[in-house]
């Protein structure tokens, strides 16, 4: 662990006793607190409650990593949607909250920032272990957003993709973002999923209900989704390879067969030769596991989207520099007053 970083730590039962080590473990200075670090990861959460998430990156850890699906995918999402540049992540201190298996920490940490990469389920242990040797500044924390154990208003960078829709809560959690950029320019980038036709993918919605009534292990549903995947993915492929860039009539097809009941983003990322088939298998397996396993799942349209962000950014004294679409949804970029 690399003390730099720990002094930006907080203990989030008094929300005033530094955190200071124990032997391995951090107590607080003032409340005596002690939290356990497991594996050199500081724990502040002890429940399984988001365990689909901690087995889906765990068994795909390296999935998504620009690093070892060999695009650019993670790297170019972070750039276009905060709209930065590489040099102005260079020696800023951010804070990654849901950073799962580290697709975006190990591109921060190419650009010389310094990291606190969070995360409420195991999937940290993915992270740390695709990211822990890298040279530049990192410490790894497994906790929830709506308890984080930071300082306020201590941080130069706030990212948090790819989860508000997953918290239960999203204006909640937005709120709770806000507390950690530093004032006078910190910034918050954040995204959503969206709710339009675009991007709704009906079938995810009408799986997912039965799904979570099977009263069986993460690791047992999971085998559920790979037997279905394999089982269709073969015809998904040949059909969307006879589609591929297809127009008119060929095209309303192709957008049918995109909102299969399992995802299809992996076939259609090997159909535009930029990753290998079985690359393409496992992202599919990866992502129908993402789709059919949360508990909490809430998109959003833009005009809710914008709403929420003009009540935070009102309430938290933050500007909104913009409003845009993302991957799979709206993406906002926000900066401190």
């Amino acid at each position: 662990m690399q003390n730099k970083l720990f002094n930006l730590l907080l203990c989030p039962n008094c929300n005033s006793g530094n955190l200071e080590k124990n032997g391995v473990d951090l107590c607080c200075s003032e409340c005596l607190d002690t939290y356990k670090v497991v594996d050199k990861i500081p724990r502040f959460v002890h429940d399984d409650y988001h365990s689909n998430w901690g087995l889906q990156w765990n068994k795909f850890s390296q999935v998504q990593l620009d690093s070892f699906n060999g695009t650019h995918l993670s790297e170019s999402r972070l750039l276009t949607q905060s709209g930065m540049e590489p040099l102005d992540f260079k020696e800023k201190k951010i804070l990654e909250v849901g950073a799962g298996n580290g697709r975006f920490t190990e591109i921060l940490l190419k650009y010389g920032a310094e990291v606190v990469a969070v995360d409420y389920s195991t999937a940290i242990e993915a992270n740390y272990k695709n990211n822990y040797l890298h040279k530049g500044e990192i410490i790894f924390i497994q906790a929830d957003l709506f308890c984080l154990p930071f300082k306020y208003e201590s941080f130069d960078i706030v990212i948090c993709y790819g989860v508000l829709q997953h918290t239960g809560d999203n204006e909640k959690a937005l709120l709770e973002l806000c507390k950690y950029p530093k004032k006078m320019g910190g910034k918050l980038f954040v995204d959503i999923y969206s709710s339009g036709l675009k991007y709704y993918n009906p079938w995810v919605y009408i799986i997912r209900p039965f799904f979570s009534l099977i009263r069986t292990s993460d690791k047992r549903k999971l085998q559920i989704v790979e037997k279905f995947v394999d089982t269709i993915f073969p015809l998904q492929l040949w059909l969307l390879k006879k589609l591929h860039n297809k127009q008119g009539i060929l095209k309303i097809i192709r957008y049918i067969v995109n909102r299969s009941p399992n995802s299809v983003y992996g076939i259609n990322l090997y159909l535009d030769g930029k990753i290998n088939i079985q690359l393409a298998r496992d992202w599919s397996i990866m992502d129908t596991f993402d789709g059919w396993a949360p508990k909490h799942d809430h998109p959003v349209s833009r005009s809710v989207w914008k709403s929420m962000l003009n009540v935070v950014a009102a309430k938290e004294d933050f500007s909104i520099v913009s409003i845009s679409e993302s991957g799979q949804g709206h993406t906002a970029s926000l900066d401190r007053n």
